[in-house]
């Protein structure tokens, strides 16, 4: 098993001037860290190690991990401790298809459903990761996207069906694809053809655009560690 984060610097310290709690700095800084491979599946994580590396207290770092272990990214481990949930392929491609299937309903479900108020969120929200993708502000973008589904989920007026969803709004499906190359200027897209449907009160519609959304992400997701593999095993 791996523990490179107790053996060598790999993340920068947070600015404590910036616009956002050192709580939230200090998760968007290991979020990004995870994501960005720069801190592997099954590395351990050590909160004074993390603490010194990033220049702030434990008390931040044990709120980041505590958070990164509810969005499924850090796992607790009788043994050894916090650290970086690993997934099977197989693992990623059934949380893909399910994702597929619930998803696709409750677009379909929010079509008949959503308030023209929360129209005009999916589109700000949208317009705003616009701005992240321009200013290549990953962790932004990241979590205006967790919104962006939510507030879907949350028109479709289906309480069994969002929890379920939620359930399933964890791990490396969720946040990896963002990551990619050129993935996040797609994703606007896909979510502009979406609220298009949404608006359109077109049920069918929502739900193939946003079932093709979450295959292409997988598709590229999948592309992605398939050539990332072959690199390592050359």
């Amino acid at each position: 098993m791996r523990e490179r984060v107790d053996q060598r610097p790999i993340l920068d310290q947070v600015n404590s001037e910036m616009l956002v709690s050192v709580n939230d700095a200090v998760t968007r800084a290991l979020r990004e860290a995870i994501l960005s491979g720069k801190i592997r599946p099954g590395d351990r994580l050590l909160q004074d190690e993390l603490a010194r590396q990033l220049g702030v207290s434990r008390q931040p770092v044990r709120e980041a991990l505590r958070r990164l272990q509810s969005e499924g990214l850090v796992v607790q481990t009788p043994q050894r401790g916090l650290l970086v949930r690993e997934f099977t392929k197989a693992d990623l491609q059934e949380h893909y298809y399910l994702r597929q299937l619930l998803e696709s309903e409750a677009a379909q479900s929010a079509a008949e459903r959503i308030t023209s108020a929360e129209l005009q969120e999916l589109k700000a929200l949208n317009q705003a990761m616009i701005q992240a993708v321009a200013f290549d502000d990953t962790s932004t973008l990241v979590e205006l996207n967790v919104q962006f589904h939510r507030r879907i989920r949350e028109s479709a007026r289906m309480p069994a069906l969002f929890r379920l969803l939620e359930q399933l709004w964890v791990g490396w499906t969720v946040f990896t694809p963002l990551f990619l190359p050129q993935r996040s200027r797609r994703s606007v897209r896909e979510h502009a053809a979406i609220i298009a449907a949404l608006e359109a009160r077109d049920p069918e519609r929502a739900a193939q655009t946003m079932r093709e959304h979450i295959a292409h992400a997988a598709k590229e997701y999948f592309s992605q560690a398939d050539s990332d593999r072959h690199s390592r095993g050359r």
